[in-house]
């Protein structure tokens, strides 16, 4: 589907489109020296996934603001236009003080709900602090929204940040609230230990339409409310009725807008943030040099890359140690592959994630003593803030990505490397975790249990000396299914859906 299909759809059924996530699609930062706006676009995450979605709705899209940049450029109601290819929108822009954040973000999204969720053994913290001003803020997104809100008002709710924001909402006949859950449902075992799991889960099912990227997500769902709450639940549509309202629940992996990931593969600008750092692990001083440093770099290596937020659910420790094992078992390719991990910060003022990065940094420094030839390195960490345009080469280039997570609601970069990757002659291999919500696409995809270190290692060896043929088969299969299931795709699904939710 392209986006003026989508357009048409939406025309059509004449939604006023409201968009709500934690983080903002785009974030301002001081002026160039030329006076001009200068505005980031992060290189991924829901709301930038969800940027071409606002561009086509002439939506209303509501994020937290960061910077004071963000909010000197807005005007009345705490709103920028934001101007796209596709169309434009409104960027209205939640403030918090930092109090605020730090127990609404820092603490109850990310050391009670995210750890909760991701069954990645990290135990969550409780505090009643945390959710004392995670309702607060939560209370800011739900006024945001109902300024908005205006006849045939169709609210769409993103994520674990925003999970009270449903039942805050005024409910005008004609207006419709839907909801998408981005990262994993647990087991009701698990979430039981919840002690606000009442109000979260009334909550959820204050929307007319609640969607998971997994169907095992839609049934942990299902099984939760069933024991936690005086429910009824029809099995065949999966509409739960409870208080005198229904909530229609679904599964709707995520596409992403393949067109954009293209057009970075046309416009990939030669010299970039990551370009630079390159540079410096391989010794290239000579900045007057015509030759293309990433080329370069590329055709000496078989590059075996791996991008990723800084997260203990990302498996980052784990595909060190496979790496390790894969030169331990395959030492002809000492000298002749890099690992190189793309790592954007995150979350810093987090101990599990500060004691995370010096746990990888400390494996880095180990398996490099161990492997270290001449002038030969067998892992380079890159810790950088990076936009798509700063990864879209090795996405493009690499032999082997590694996507790895030890549970992932979905994980877009695994998309965006098969697009990248089958518009090579000679494309890569994609490693991809069993857990990731997106290996229920990409089934062509060398599937890997991400705790079985052998087995990672062992398909990074598959990976690299695959055929040509097999690696163009599996890889434009993959980007064809893809194609068939993008962002655009995803949207009017889950906007029917709604809408036949509320019928």
């Amino acid at each position: 589907m392209k986006p003026e299909e989508l357009k048409s759809f939406l025309d059509k059924k004449k939604l006023h489109f409201i968009l709500a996530a934690d983080a903002e699609p785009r974030i301002h930062q001081k002026r160039n020296e030329d006076g001009s706006e200068n505005i980031f676009i992060p290189a991924g995450g829901v709301s930038v996934a969800l940027d071409p979605i606002a561009q086509v709705a002439n939506a209303v899209f509501i994020g937290r603001g960061r910077t004071k940049e963000d909010k000197e450029v807005v005007s009345r109601g705490n709103k920028v236009e934001i101007k796209g290819d596709l169309g434009n929108y409104y960027l209205k822009r939640v403030f918090v003080s930092e109090k605020e954040r730090a127990d609404y973000y820092d603490g109850y999204s990310n050391q009670t709900l995210w750890p909760l969720c991701h069954i990645a053994y990290e135990r969550p913290v409780f505090e009643r602090k945390w959710f004392a001003n995670y309702q607060k803020v939560n209370q800011y997104f739900a006024k945001a929204i109902n300024e908005e809100i205006k006849p045939n008002s169709f609210i769409w709710v993103h994520d674990y940040q925003l999970s009270l924001v449903p039942s805050m909402l005024k409910k005008p006949k004609g207006v419709t609230i839907g909801m998408f859950w981005h990262i994993p449902w647990p087991t009701w075992e698990i979430f039981r230990i919840l002690p606000q799991k009442i109000e979260i889960l009334e909550s959820l099912l204050s929307c007319d339409f609640l969607a998971f990227h997994r169907g095992y997500q839609v049934r942990n769902f299902l099984d939760t409310v069933r024991r936690e709450l005086e429910v009824r639940i029809d099995e065949e549509t999966n509409r739960i009725y409870y208080k005198k309202r229904v909530t229609t629940v679904k599964n709707l992996p995520m596409g992403i807008d393949v067109d954009v990931i293209k057009g970075l593969l046309e416009d990939a600008p030669a010299e970039t943030v990551i370009t630079s750092i390159v540079n410096t692990f391989i010794g290239k001083k000579d900045k007057s040099s015509k030759k293309n440093i990433l080329d370069e770099f590329f055709k000496k290596n078989n590059v075996i890359v791996g991008i990723d937020r800084l997260d203990y659910t990302k498996g980052l420790t784990s595909r060190l140690v496979a790496i390790d094992k894969f030169f331990e078992k395959n030492p002809q390719y000492i000298g002749k592959a890099v690992y190189v991990g793309i790592i954007a910060p995150s979350r810093e003022a987090i101990p599990s994630y500060q004691k995370l990065k010096a746990e990888i940094k400390n494996l880095i420094r180990e398996i490099n003593l161990k492997y270290a030839r001449n002038n030969w390195l067998p892992i380079h960490l890159i810790y950088h803030t990076f936009s798509r345009e700063d990864v879209i080469k090795f996405y493009q280039k690499s032999k082997i990505c590694l996507v790895t997570p030890l549970d992932d609601g979905m994980n877009l970069v695994s998309k965006e490397f098969v697009i990248a990757s089958s518009k090579e002659k000679e494309p890569g291999m994609l490693v991809l975790s069993q857990f990731a919500g997106s290996a229920i696409d990409l089934t062509d995809a060398l599937i890997v249990n991400p705790y079985d270190i052998d087995e990672v290692a062992d398909a990074i060896k598959t990976g690299l000396v695959m055929s040509k043929e097999e690696k163009v088969r599996r890889i434009r299969s993959m980007a064809e299914e893809l194609e068939n299931k993008n962002i655009y795709v995803w949207t009017q699904e889950f906007v029917k859906s709604a809408l036949e939710a509320t019928r």
